[in-house]
């Protein structure tokens, strides 16, 4: 899924005065009628702040992490994860597979009840999966259900065939069937993502194109029930009792009081009791360790790249300027110098380092190693060189990176504006907007360049290798190589291990060596701070992150 900026290090110095100044007066109207930490504690409540809204509460359309830490404590699939991150029953409790591994059996609970007391039903599933592949809905995440090899999927998407062939059916009210063209090793993990929660067709139909954007047309499944939401300001979550298993989950409320994007600002609030956890930046950790706080680090399992527009006509539709932009970049030094957050790492390729691998304790990267050199400026310049020769022109046109507007994008963006300007010796401008609305303008293909990321929904190397298909509506670049696009479908039907990473891996090297469609820089770390007695707080590679469904308060005494 689609990533905001994370704070990490910053290359400038922030005017942290007045900042903090105007983050001061903002916090005292925002949180006169919230609970102090210490009321906090003794209510087992939680206050974050996830520094942006929320794009979309539709599983089915979300296709970002902000979304998907909300909806991942509102509803629930036929799979969840527990504490540790393993993969157990959720909404069904029993599933069963057939001996050849292409058909899926869920059981669903007698007790599992949506928000407002209504029974949880296998055709509440029915109708996510269909509504999913509906052409007439148009997901951007409809590829998953493809990725899934679910039955007649991509003839339904490709409109060749009607929704009620999708081989996904309720059997009656609580026997779900999922029949898969071939054995897909990975689809547990599938069932736990977001976009194949359960969604009530009622109000699909009731609330039409307003279905999920308010209370009133948002009603869950999960352990945590939507009970405020202020556009762009603040939105709680309480703890549902109509959940299955709502004995389990301590925590009473999740609640974000506010949506600050400034990682001094959010860092103040924090310190101030404000909220109960906060990522650190640089300089938030160096405060942190002065200050003698007990940090934490976790790799969120995120790759961050330079994602180029290759329509015709466009500037990066020249390999040699992609592959220029690509070598010209030095990840290490951005590594060492811009991020410098523990777990951090530089990324060459589009799969993580953590990715399994054909074999049991092996990784993808280990298997399908993919190098090049780093930060090659002369062999950058010679291929810019080669450009301007075979189009007869004097200098590289100026171009647009498009970026986030939170603190870390526009320090990133600098950094990168200031290292490709180098690169091309032409002006390279900057395109700051907010979360929500570079989602939008990627989705439109409306940049040169943009800084984009990408999370795992799920733990198999797919889950970044098919978004860069033709046909996948996330491959905003609009890159398009009929070799890789058939390595990847042999790569889905392969049962094969071994000639699955084999395949993946001759489809990277075209789509980072020899293509360049993208520049992978940055495999993701995190480090962030929990409020003293506040525990349980589950970091997640694969998943809604952070996850506080198994978390709770006691120990040491909290802010008053």
């Amino acid at each position: 899924m689609f990533l905001p900026y994370a704070p990490r290090r910053s290359s400038l110095a922030v005017a942290a005065s007045f900042a903090f100044a105007g983050l001061f007066a903002f916090s005292a109207n925002a949180f006169a009628q919230q609970k102090s930490q210490a009321e906090r504690r003794a209510a087992q409540e939680v206050y974050w702040n996830p520094g942006d809204e929320p794009p979309s509460m539709d599983p089915t359309k979300q296709a970002d992490s902000v979304s998907g830490a909300w909806l991942t404590h509102l509803f629930e699939g036929l799979m969840t994860t527990d504490k540790n991150g393993d993969m157990v029953p959720g909404a069904a409790e029993k599933m069963s597979v057939s001996a050849d591994g292409k058909t899926y059996t869920f059981t669903i609970r007698k007790n599992a009840k949506w928000h407002d007391g209504k029974p949880v039903t296998a055709q509440d599933f029915e109708f996510a999966f269909k509504r999913l592949v509906d052409p007439a809905y148009a997901s951007e995440y409809s590829f998953i259900a493809e990725t899934a090899q679910i039955v007649n999927a991509t003839e339904i998407i490709g409109k060749k065939l009607p929704t009620d062939q999708l081989g996904a059916k309720a059997l009656n009210d609580s026997t779900f069937e999922v029949k898969l063209k071939n054995p897909v090793t990975f689809f547990p993990s599938l069932m736990a993502f977001n976009t194949f929660f359960p969604i009530r067709k009622d109000l699909v139909e009731k609330h039409g194109d307003k279905f999920a954007t308010n209370l009133e047309s948002l009603v869950g499944n999960g352990p945590f029930k939507l009970v405020q939401w202020q556009k762009e300001a603040s939105m709680r979550m309480e703890k549902a009792p109509t959940y299955w298993n709502a004995k389990a989950i301590k925590i009473t409320a999740l609640e974000a009081p506010v949506m600050v994007k400034d990682a001094g600002a959010s860092y103040n609030l924090f310190r101030t009791g404000g909220t109960d956890l906060v990522g650190l930046d640089f300089e938030r950790l160096k405060l942190a360790q002065k200050d003698k706080l007990a940090i934490k680090s976790h790799s969120d399992g995120a790759v961050f790249y330079l994602q180029m527009n290759t329509v015709d006509g466009k500037l990066f539709s020249n390999v040699k300027l992609r592959q220029a932009l690509s070598i010209g970049i030095n990840r290490r030094e951005y590594i060492n110098k811009i991020s410098a957050i523990p777990g951090d790492k530089p990324a060459f390729g589009v799969i993580p380092d953590y990715m399994p691998g054909s074999k049991k304790g092996s990784t993808y990267r280990k298997e399908a190693p993919l190098a090049f050199k780093d930060g090659d400026l002369a062999k950058a310049k010679s291929l810019v060189k080669e450009y301007l020769a075979e189009t007869k022109q004097a200098k590289v046109p100026s171009f647009t990176l498009l970026t986030g507007d939170s603190s870390t994008a526009k320090r990133d963006s600098e950094y990168f504006q200031q290292t490709l300007s180098k690169v091309f010796d032409t002006e390279v401008k900057v395109d700051s907007v907010p979360f929500k609305t570079r989602l939008q303008k990627m989705r439109d293909s409306q940049f040169d360049v943009v800084a984009a990321g990408w999370g795992p929904d799920y733990l198999d190397a797919m889950t970044f290798a098919d978004l860069f298909m033709q046909n996948n509506s996330n491959n905003h670049g609009q890159f398009k190589d009929s070799k890789y696009d058939e390595l990847i479908l042999s790569a889905q039907k392969s049962a094969d291990p071994a000639e699955r990473i084999n395949l993946i891996k001759q489809a990277e090297k075209i789509l980072i060596v020899d293509k360049a469609a993208i520049a992978a820089y940055h495999q993701r770390g995190r480090a962030y701070v929990l409020a003293n007695g506040l525990t349980g707080v589950r970091r997640a590679q694969v998943g809604g992150d952070p996850d506080f469904r198994f978390a709770s308060w006691g120990g040491a005494a909290a802010k008053k």
